[in-house]
């Protein structure tokens, strides 16, 4: 199994997206950390990516209820 950090897919310095391969199988892994103005949540939205192989997106969206 290898390992490999893909800035080629989204570059954000609070975006990873980690690759890990199987043999001729890819699988992601994406950690997200967002500030209090959702800048990443944003980085996010405009860079959408197809991404059908991921196995766990994980993170501190910072996200708050209003009520």
């Amino acid at each position: 199994m290898r390992f490999t950090l893909r800035l080629d897919i989204i570059n954000h310095q609070d975006i990873n997206v980690l690759a890990f391969y199987s043999g001729q199988h890819i699988n992601y892994v994406i950690n997200v950390y967002s500030d209090d103005n959702q800048s990443t949540l944003h980085a996010l939205n405009q860079n959408i990516v197809d991404l059908n192989d991921t196995v766990v997106m994980t993170g501190d969206f910072n996200i708050r209820n209003n009520d």
